[in-house]
This record gives structure tokens, sequence and C-alpha cells, in this order.
């Protein structure tokens, strides 16, 4: 009996934290909406960031680069500061939170701060909040203002029909987007900055990026790169013209790079080379470099010197 009613103090006392810390609360006041705004899935999220390596790495780095330091003891007097700054009666649960869980604090709080910051409209902020729950907010936390604008951007295609989805396959929310980010960490970040920004348009040909908001692993390695199971993909979706452009476009500039500086090098290394290894080339570099001299007045004198009495009328 004695054990049993531990075990419900302890479970009592978890809730009371847990219910005292609600994620979803804390988002509504760091974004500055309404309370009855659905953030879906902000105390879940906290457990589902540690199930894979990418969105441990990617939580705890965003976290560093908020607080912009790696010590505990900054991250957990900056939780304190959050929590401070959203009801002070809070900040005493601090020192209860597993770590993961204060850097996912933070991350989302800085999250959803970007979104106020990029939405001023609190109307407009408040559905996006709604369409894109807590994944999304916390994938902005992650990466800045620049994926903040990135998902206003894609939601408004969403709700324009420019999104559209290939046969087969579902229709795509917010919701992926942030998904994508907050499972695959900096493999997502790299391919959407390096393959999708710069061709947005190509992409919503076809549905070749809904199909990659549903299914990332199909168009990218564990880095980043595009696969060439997502090459097919894509050029299933937009064609093969769009296709190139877009697999082309960070490789093509390097390899471009890269044959001007051989090209430049293997150049001097002929010139150079015809220069000392052909004696003819020496012997006109040398005659021209003579009449030269002779031209200029003051080199005249000098290299005629040894000679110049030579020159003189015999008596």
């Amino acid at each position: 009996m004695k054990q049993f009613i531990i075990v419900l103090l302890m479970i009592f006392c978890v809730t009371s934290i847990a219910n005292a810390l609600n994620f979803t609360n804390f988002a509504r006041k760091a974004a500055n909406v309404a309370d009855n705004v659905p953030i879906h899935r902000a105390d879940e999220l906290a457990e589902t960031l540690t199930h894979s390596k990418a969105s441990r790495e990617a939580l705890e780095n965003a976290a560093k680069r908020v607080v912009k330091s790696a010590d505990p003891s900054i991250l957990k007097n900056a939780v304190k500061s959050e929590l401070h700054a959203i009801d002070p009666s809070l900040v005493r649960f601090a020192d209860d939170l597993p770590k993961p869980s204060q850097e996912y604090l933070i991350v989302l709080g800085n999250g959803a701060k970007s979104c106020e910051k990029n939405m001023p409209d609190i109307l407009q902020r408040a559905k996006f909040l709604e369409r894109g729950g807590a994944e999304t907010v916390t994938a902005i936390g992650m990466y800045g203002d620049d994926t903040a604008k990135t998902a206003m951007r894609l939601d408004a295609a969403i709700h324009s029909g420019k999104l559209v989805s290939p046969k087969g396959i579902r229709t795509v929310s917010l919701v992926d987007y942030g998904k994508l980010f907050t499972k695959y960490g900096d493999a997502a970040n790299n391919f959407w900055s390096k393959y999708v920004t710069p061709h947005w348009e190509k992409w919503l040909i076809g549905g070749a990026l809904a199909w990659y908001l549903i299914d990332p692993e199909g168009f990218m390695d564990t880095v980043g790169n595009l696969t060439e199971e997502g090459l097919k993909r894509l050029t299933q979706c937009a064609g093969d013209i769009a296709a190139k452009a877009i697999s082309g476009i960070s490789k093509g500039v390097e390899q471009a790079v890269e044959k001007v500086g051989v090209a430049s090098v293997e150049a001097v290394k002929r010139t150079a080379g015809n220069f000392f290894t052909s004696w003819t080339a020496f012997v006109g570099y040398v005659v021209v470099a003579f009449f030269i001299a002779c031209c200029l007045p003051f080199t005249r004198f000098y290299i005629l010197k040894p000679i110049k009495f030579l020159l003189k009328k015999p008596r």
C-alpha cells in the first residue's frame, strides 16, 4: 500500500510539472497569439525529437546557436529566462526538465518568435501556427528566419493550388514541411537550400515537391544530396530538362570553377615548359630582348660600352 501511494505521488508530481510547463501554452505566449489557437503536437514533439540521431543532433545544435553556448548551465539559465518571460511561477520547474526538453523549449520559443517577426498580422500568424503545428514552429526555430519565409511561401502555394500531388500520392500539408526538418535535420536543410530554393518553380511542376515532402528518403541521402532515384523521380514529374537543371545547380558551378582553374594551371605549365625546353624559343626571346634594349638610350649605352672602341674612326 505504501509503495502504491508513492507511485501515485510520483505520477501526480510528473503530471503537475507537465501541465505547468505545457509546451503548447508556451508556444502561444512566445508567438503572441490567442490562448485558444491550437498548435498541434507541441507537447508530444519533445519526446519524438529524441527518436532519431538526425533530429537529436539538429535540436542540440539549434539550441547551441540560440543560446550561443554548449554549456549546460547557460542552457538552463536561458530556459529560466524564457519561462520567467512567460510566467515567473514556472521558473522553479526548469531544474526538473531533462536536457532534451530544455533544448526543445529554447528552439520552440525561438521558432515562435520568428513567426511573430515574419508575420506581423496576428490572424495570419494564428492560422499559420494552426496549419503548421509544433513541427513547423520547431523547424523555424532550428534554422531561423529564412526557414520561416520558406514555410510561408509553401503555405501560400498549398492554399493557392500551385502545389499539386502526383497521382496516387496524398495531399501535402504544411505539417509535412515541419516534419521534414524535425526528422531529417541538417540533411533536409542542405537539400532544400541546395536543390529546392534555386529552382522553386521547377519543383512545382508535376507534383515533384509534394512527392519529396511525403517521401524525402526517395530523393536524398543522409547528408542531403540528390540521389539517382531522386533524379528519376524528378524526371518523371518535372521532365528531363528541369530535372537536369535541378541536379546540376551545385555541382555544375563547382565543376566549371574547377575546369577553369585546371585550364589556367595547364596553360601556365605549357608556357613555362615551352620557354625552358625549346632552345629556339629561348634564343628568339633573347634576340627580341636585345633589340628592345638597344632602342632605349640608357640601356644602349651600357650594352655598347664594351665594344665602343670598335665604333671609333682609326687615327
